[in-house]
């Protein structure tokens, strides 16, 4: 399930460290909506990996050293869930707050009109994605001390993103696609983007790009709606298809 978001902020000033705020946001609104369904996702088990991810369009903006000038002062949430029980729940948490202020580190972000988005529907054994939050390679050894974040613009960077695509679907799916996982294949677009984005004050290497994946329908469709790479959940990885 595929849902649009606006939200208009107070002042046009908006940290870089922005999907630290969306997020605590979209928390808030779920805990407000269902305290059971946040404390599963959030509490019970911290680093649970979530089956969602969300990006932001900020339209006519400025990046600035520390921050980024939106003089429109909305900005526009995409959230996109493999799974209906969450697009429901951030449907109806969403919903609930609709019009609710909320004061975050100098500014105030208030939940505007909320829309059903319609999804593409995936048959063929391979999809062109273009990314719509930046693609994030993770190398993690148990420890952040020893957690590498690689570009997609080297063979290594592809070969830790193949990887961190492995283990997300044998998360969501078992042992059991590890046959299908095996044969994925990606193709990354010459022309991506390296940037850094700061998330909860480190800066993480990612890339914006188009990749070419070649598997079976059902694991790109878990991909299109789930969003690729780590990260997902704190609003990388979000994609549509080309």
């Amino acid at each position: 399930m595929r849902f649009g978001v606006e939200i208009f902020l107070e002042k046009e000033m908006l940290p870089k460290d922005k999907n630290r705020i969306i997020l605590s946001i979209i928390k808030n609104c779920f805990s407000s909506c269902n305290k059971e369904y946040y404390k599963a996702l959030y509490k019970d088990t911290p680093n649970q990996t979530k089956d969602f991810t969300f990006s932001l369009y900020l339209g006519d903006c400025k990046f600035l050293r520390e921050e980024i000038l939106v003089p429109s002062k909305k900005i526009y949430l995409n959230f996109s869930t493999y799974h209906n029980e969450d697009g429901i729940m951030f449907f109806n948490s969403m919903l609930m707050n609709k019009g609710k202020a909320f004061s975050i580190r100098d500014n105030t972000y208030t939940i505007g009109k909320i829309n059903l988005k319609r999804e593409k529907l995936i048959t063929e054994h391979q999809v062109i994605f273009k990314t719509m939050s930046p693609i994030v390679a993770r190398e993690h050894q148990g420890d952040n001390k020893k957690t590498w974040y690689h570009s997609l613009n080297t063979e290594e960077g592809q070969a830790v993103f193949l990887e961190n695509l492995q283990y997300q679907l044998k998360d969501a799916f078992g042992e059991g696609i590890l046959m299908d996982s095996r044969k994925l294949s990606i193709e990354v677009s010459q022309d991506n983007k390296e940037v850094k984005v700061k998330n909860y004050g480190i800066e993480i290497l990612s890339n914006l790009a188009k990749i070419r994946i070649q598997g079976a329908p059902y694991i790109l469709d878990y991909l299109y709606k789930a969003g690729i790479g780590s990260k997902r959940g704190s609003g990388f990885g979000m994609v549509d298809i080309v």
